[in-house]
């Protein structure tokens, strides 16, 4: 952009030229007029005074992005006063959206732990950096890889992505890449297992598994199975009265991987069949 007044007499304003504006700064060439040597350059209607000088080379920062701004510029001269006002109208630029990085990968994949590289993704302004987030939840804001992710659940696929951003928080758009974590851990225990009556009903609390599927084995003792449900109550009917059972239930994930065997007897165990001392 060129702003240029080809003539002008002693109470004209300062020549204003090559003009360059950023999305947060304004460069410019002032020739002050000779006769006011100290240029003022003050925003219109704020009363800000941006730039107080004797011409030159001016670059300005600091500027809001994607705004409007109307400068008033005049000579000034302690003695002689201020030549006439020229205003200056011009709107910065909006800052471009950061890029997304172009590699994002995972290594050394653990049970426990998994680890990224990354590279690529710019910004517009200030320093890169990057949000990392595991199945949407974020994990850190790293400058620079690699990052270690040492919290992940076992038996089950947690997708990772990985933003640019910017120091006004302006995101790049997401790369993802999915990691699935071998199962190694078996399911916590069955607890409180408790019979109700001869069409009795077993029930239990729900075990825990990272991977988050459980199934329960049922049996009335080993080698006799009974069933699987998915549920923690499991009926059973066709009991004999005076007879002593044993029930158990084991929990199982979805790799395979067992509980120990819960017990219960019907009736509990010290306590006399009905009508017997």
């Amino acid at each position: 952009m060129n702003i240029k007044t080809e003539t002008r007499n002693n109470n004209e304003a300062p020549i204003i030229e090559n003009l360059s504006i950023t999305w947060n700064s304004i460069s410019l060439s002032i020739t002050p007029n000779p006769f006011y040597p100290v240029t003022t350059i003050t925003e219109n209607g704020t009363g800000k005074e941006w730039y107080r000088g004797n011409g030159g080379n001016v670059t300005i920062n600091n500027l809001t992005r994607n705004r409007m701004y109307s400068w008033e510029v005049v000579g000034l001269d302690p003695i002689i006063g201020q030549t006439k006002s020229f205003m200056l109208n011009f709107s910065t630029l909006d800052r471009k959206k950061p890029t997304p990085v172009d590699y994002w990968d995972y290594y050394d994949l653990k049970p426990s732990s998994v680890s990224f590289f990354w590279h690529g993704g710019t910004v517009d302004g200030g320093t890169a950096k990057y949000e990392i987030k595991r199945d949407a939840v974020l994990l850190d804001t790293p400058l620079r890889p690699p990052y270690i992710d040492t919290t992940p659940a076992e038996g089950r696929n947690h997708t990772y992505c990985i933003r640019t951003f910017d120091d006004e928080l302006s995101f790049s758009d997401p790369v993802c890449v999915e990691v699935y974590f071998e199962d190694l851990t078996k399911p916590t225990d069955p607890t409180n297992l408790v019979t109700s009556s001869l069409a009795l009903t077993l029930s239990w609390e729900e075990s825990y598994d990272s991977s988050g599927t459980i199934r329960y084995l049922i049996d009335q003792g080993i080698g006799n199975d009974l069933g699987t449900t998915v549920e923690t109550q499991f009926a059973v009917d066709h009991l004999e009265a005076d007879k002593r059972y044993e029930f158990g239930v084991t929990a199982e994930d979805p790799t395979g991987h067992k509980s120990n065997r819960v017990m219960v007897h019907y009736p509990p165990l010290g306590v006399p069949f009905k009508g017997k001392r």
